[in-house]
């Protein structure tokens, strides 16, 4: 902003400041300064304008170091709240992964307790499609956990290479919902 040139008058001083503030910013400073010595030199008729002056403007100073006093400690809060929130955040996070394959675990043991299909379990609130047609039982897909579970070998049978792999990625795409 550019600076401009003001005529004004405080304790009854003419004086001349220049300033880049606004004109109506600098005459209510005026008026606040001029209303303070005033005050002072109207309460006791002991101190002069110039004495005044100078306790107005201590006063300001002082108010002025209590004010930056108070603004290092907000940064200092603001700095402890943001790094509270930084570590909130990442115990958030863990706890979402962590919360992740304990869902999917209890899902599991869910469903296999109710027996429910998944797609009752996981949407409920959509409208039941239309059946789909039977394929002969070898070939159809299981449509619960329990299904999985009722298809293991006996202990007798060897289970083919991957045969556990490849339920647990069963069970893991039926409750994606793939």
């Amino acid at each position: 902003m550019e600076k401009k040139k003001y005529e004004v008058k405080i304790a009854d001083i003419d004086m001349k400041i220049i300033s880049d503030e606004r004109e109506d910013v600098v005459m209510k400073l005026v008026s606040l300064l001029d209303q303070q010595i005033n005050d002072i030199t109207s309460q006791s008729r002991s101190f002069s304008k110039i004495d005044a002056a100078i306790l107005v403007a201590l006063d300001h100073a002082s108010n002025r170091l209590k004010a930056e006093k108070r603004v290092r400690n907000l940064e200092a809060q603001i700095a402890l709240y943001d790094a509270n929130l930084r570590r909130m955040r990442e115990e958030n996070i863990k706890l979402k992964n962590s919360m992740l394959g304990k869902v999917s675990e209890t899902a599991e043991e869910i469903i296999a307790e109710e027996q429910l299909p998944l797609e009752s379990a996981f949407e409920e609130d959509e409208a039941p499609a239309a059946p789909a047609p039977q394929a002969p039982q070898e070939a159809q897909a299981p449509h619960s956990v329990a299904d999985l579970f009722a298809e293991t070998p006996d202990e007798d049978e060897e289970e083919p290479a991957g045969g556990k792999a490849d339920k647990l990625r069963q069970i893991e795409s039926l409750l994606r919902g793939n």
